[in-house]
C-alpha cells in the first residue's frame, strides 16, 4: 500500500475527536506507524516504546512496570472507537494486532459494502430483556431466554404473533437450541441440559453440565455440546444416555474450550468455536463425528454460522470481524472461503471468546442482535440515581457475564476478574486506579493455562486473594499488589470463587459447588488452609461478606445470599458459629455489601433496585429496607454470584458499570429475499 495514504490515514486519526485529547495514545501510534513506514520494526519492542514515546528510564523492567502492554490495549481500544464510530467510510485500516506493537495496514475492500435487504425488528416482553435466542429450523418460531418479575425462563413465540409465552418448568434456562423438526426445543440450566417440547410439557434432563457453551441437534438424533468452561464438545443421543468426547483440544494452538457447535446439512460435520489463551489463535473450525480431525476456517474471539441458504445464494459462512457481521461463501467440499466477504450488519453484539448473538433457520431467516458491545463505563451514582462522575474509558466488561469486581478498603483501586482481556480467551485480573483517571493494569499474567476469578482485598488494601483453574480444580492463592509469587492457601478439587476476606485477615469465604455439584456452597477457610462448610444445605447459599469489625477486631456476622425459601433473599448468621440467623430482605435480594463502618447493608433486590438496610452489629438489630435507584443490571443465575457494584466508604455513592447509551432491546430479523 501507498506510504502517502497510510500517512494520510494516520493524521485522520490523529486529529479525530478519539485521539485529539490523548497524547501518549497519539505519540504511540505515530511512532509505530513511522518506524514500519521506515522499515524500522525492529525498534518496536516494549523497552524502546517505554523510553522513546512513554518516558520511562532507562532502567526500565517490563516484568514490573506494564505501561507498554497498558498503553497498547488503550490504542486499540481508541482505534476500534474510531472506525466503529467516525470512519466508516475510510479506506485505509490501521490496526494494532493482539500479541504485537507493529501495525497492520490494510485497504477496505471495494465489495465490502453492507447488504441491502429487508430487515424487522422483533420486541422482547414488556419489562424483560432478551438474554439468548434460537430461530427454529423451519423459521416459523423463536425460541428465547427473557427475564420477568425476577424469572428467568425459556420463551417461545410464533414470528407472525406479537406474544411470546414462557415454558413452565424452564427457569433458569439458557442457550436454547431447536430440534430439526423444530417441535422439541433444548436448553442449559446451571447444572443440566434439558429437553422440552416446544408446545409445552415436562422438561426432561438429558445429562449434567457444569457450564453450558452451546448445543445442536442433528436428524440422527444426535446432540453435541459443550457442558463444561474448558474442554471439548461431547455427544449423545436425544433419548439420552451417556455423553462421549468428540473434538480434541489442540494443544499446538493452546485451545482451551470447544463451544457453540452448529451441525451442518450433512448431519455428521459441523462448525464450532474453538478458544485458546494466545492471542489471536482463537477460531471457528469444522470438525465431525467420524473424524478427530479438523480444519480451520477463519481466525475470530467469537461464534460463528454456518447459513445453507443466504439471500437466494449457495452456502455462507457469517462470522463476526471488528464488531460487524460479515458474510463470506463457504465451499463444503473443500472446506475454504471463497470471495470477499460482505457486511451483513455493521454492528453485532457478541461475547468475547463466547457466543455471537445471532440464528439462522434452515432457509435463511436471519435474526441478530445489533449495538456494540463497548458500551458500558464505569461511573460513581448517588444515593438517589444521579451519576456523580464517570471513571475510565468506555469498556466491554458488561457484554461477559463473567465479570466481577471489588473496590479496596480505602476506596482507591477497584480489583477487576475480567473475560475480555485482549491477549487471551482466559479471565484475568486487573486492578483500577481511581486516582488516576481510571488507569487499569494487569495483576495477573496472560499466557497461562489457568483461568483466574473473583479478587478480593486485604483490610489493608495491599494484598488481594483470588482463585486459579478451572471448575476440576481450583487454587485459593494471596499475592501482594506490588507483585511477586502468589502463595496457595487451599488447593483442593472443584471450583472456588472468593467472596471476601475478614478484617482480621483470618478468613477468606468462597463460593464452590462441591461437594455435590448441585448447588452453590458457601465455604470458610482459614489461613492455613482449613476449609469447612459453612452451611451444609441442599439449597443455594453464597456471595458471602464479613461484618466490619468494629467491635473487637474479629468478624462476628455473616451476609449472604440463600433461595432456602425459593426465592434468592439476602440473609445474615452469626459467625463463626453460624447458630443464629436474620433474613433482611423482603422482596428478594442478591449481592450483599456492607458500608465501612457496618452501620448498612446494601443489595440489589430482583428487579434491580440497589437497597439499603439500616444495622445496628452491636445489638442485632436491622432496620427495614429502603429501595435508592434502579441499577439496570441483569440478574440471572449465571451472573449474580459476581460481584456488580461497590459501595464507597462512606455508603453515599455506590461504583457501577453501566449502559453509556440504553442498548438495543430488539432483534432484528434479516427476511431472505
Amino acid at each position: 500500500m501507498n506510504p502517502t495514504r497510510i500517512l494520510a490515514q494516520l493524521e485522520r486519526i490523529l486529529t479525530s475527536a478519539v485521539f485529539v485529547d490523548s497524547q501518549r495514545a497519539s505519540s504511540f501510534l505515530r511512532f509505530i506507524v513511522e518506524r514500519t513506514l521506515e522499515g524500522r520494526t525492529g525498534e518496536i519492542k516494549e523497552s524502546i516504546l517505554a523510553i522513546e514515546v512513554l518516558g520511562r528510564s532507562p532502567s526500565f523492567d517490563s516484568k514490573t512496570d506494564p505501561i507498554v502492554r497498558v498503553e497498547a490495549a488503550r490504542l486499540r481500544d481508541r482505534l476500534r472507537e474510531y472506525y466503529d464510530r467516525h470512519a466508516r467510510a475510510d479506506d485505509v485500516f490501521i490496526c494494532v494486532p493482539k500479541g504485537s506493537y507493529v501495525p497492520e495496514f490494510v485497504e477496505r475492500e471495494p465489495q465490502m459494502q453492507v447488504l441491502d435487504v429487508l430487515r424487522l425488528s422483533i420486541l422482547p416482553p414488556a419489562g424483560a430483556d432478551f438474554e439468548s435466542f434460537a430461530i427454529s429450523p423451519d423459521g416459523r418460531r423463536i425460541a428465547f431466554t427473557a427475564q420477568a418479575n425476577g424469572n428467568l425462563m425459556l420463551w417461545v413465540r410464533e414470528l407472525d404473533s406479537l406474544d411470546g409465552r414462557p415454558l413452565p418448568g424452564t427457569e433458569t434456562a439458557a442457550f436454547p437450541f431447536w430440534s430439526p423438526d423444530s417441535r422439541s426445543i433444548g436448553f442449559f440450566t446451571p447444572f443440566n441440559l434439558k429437553i422440552v417440547p416446544a408446545s409445552g410439557g415436562p422438561c426432561r434432563v438429558l445429562a449434567d453440565v457444569v457450564v453450558g457453551r452451546g448445543a445442536t441437534w442433528n436428524s440422527q438424533g444426535i446432540i453435541l455440546f459443550g457442558p463444561r468452561p474448558v474442554g471439548p464438545l461431547y455427544r449423545i443421543a436425544a433419548e439420552g444416555g451417556t455423553p462421549t468426547p468428540v473434538t480434541t483440544l489442540q494443544t499446538e494452538r493452546s485451545e482451551t474450550a470447544h463451544g457453540f457447535p452448529q451441525f451442518l446439512p450433512d448431519g455428521r460435520r459441523f462448525i464450532y468455536f474453538a478458544s485458546s489463551c494466545r492471542p489471536g489463535e482463537s477460531s471457528i473450525r469444522i470438525g465431525s463425528l467420524d473424524s478427530a480431525t479438523s480444519t480451520l476456517i477463519v481466525e475470530s474471539e467469537t461464534s460463528a454460522l454456518y447459513a445453507p441458504v443466504f439471500r437466494g445464494g449457495s452456502g455462507c459462512l457469517l462470522f463476526v470481524s471488528h464488531n460487524a457481521m460479515l458474510a463470506q461463501p463457504l465451499d463444503l467440499q473443500t472446506l475454504e472461503r471463497r470471495g470477499r466477504p460482505e457486511i451483513v450488519a455493521p454492528e453485532v453484539r457478541y461475547r468475547p471468546w463466547g457466543q455471537a448473538s445471532m440464528s439462522i433457520s434452515n432457509e435463511g431467516l436471519l435474526l441478530y442482535r445489533g449495538g456494540t458491545n463497548e458500551d458500558h463505563q464505569f461511573a460513581w451514582i448517588g444515593r438517589q440515581g444521579v451519576t456523580i462522575a464517570t471513571v475510565g474509558p468506555r469498556n466491554r466488561l458488561a457484554s461477559s457475564p463473567n465479570c466481577s469486581f471489588n473496590l479496596s478498603p480505602d476506596g482507591k483501586r477497584v480489583a477487576i476478574h475480567r473475560h475480555d482481556d485482549p491477549d487471551t480467551a482466559l479471565p484475568t485480573i486487573w486492578v483500577m486506579d481511581l486516582y488516576r483517571g481510571g488507569t487499569l493494569w494487569r495483576f495477573t499474567e496472560p499466557g497461562g493455562h489457568d483461568a483466574d476469578f473473583c479478587p478480593v482485598w486485604d483490610a489493608d488494601g495491599a494484598e488481594l486473594v483470588f482463585s486459579r483453574g478451572d471448575d476440576r480444580r481450583m487454587r485459593v492463592l494471596r499475592r501482594p499488589l506490588s507483585g511477586g509469587t502468589p502463595i496457595s492457601i487451599v488447593d483442593t478439587k472443584g471450583p472456588k470463587f472468593p467472596t471476601d476476606w475478614s478484617d482480621d485477615g483470618g478468613y477468606v469465604a468462597y463460593d464452590s459447588q462441591e461437594p455435590d455439584y448441585r448447588y452453590q456452597h458457601l465455604w470458610i477457610t482459614s489461613m492455613n488452609g482449613e476449609s469447612r462448610l459453612f452451611l451444609p444445605q441442599t439449597y443455594y447459599a453464597g456471595s458471602a461478606r464479613f461484618a466490619p469489625a468494629v467491635v473487637d477486631g474479629r468478624p462476628r456476622w455473616l451476609a449472604y445470599t440463600s433461595n432456602e425459601t425459593g426465592r434468592y433473599e439476602i440473609y445474615i448468621r452469626s459467625f463463626p458459629d453460624g447458630t443464629h440467623g436474620f433474613q433482611l430482605s423482603n422482596r428478594g435480594g442478591v449481592m450483599p455489601q456492607w458500608r465501612r463502618d457496618g452501620r448498612e447493608l446494601f443489595y440489589i433486590d430482583l428487579d434491580g433496585t440497589l437497597t439499603a438496610v439500616g444495622v445496628d452489629l452491636a445489638a442485632a438489630e436491622f432496620g427495614a429496607p429502603e429501595g435508592l435507584f434502579a441499577t439496570e443490571l441483569s440478574l440471572t443465575p449465571y451472573s449474580m454470584w459476581m460481584n456488580k457494584f461497590a459501595v464507597a466508604i462512606d455508603g453515599q455513592s455506590f461504583l457501577l458499570n453501566r449502559p453509556v447509551e440504553q442498548p438495543e432491546a430488539t432483534i432484528t430479523a434479516l427476511l431472505p429475499r
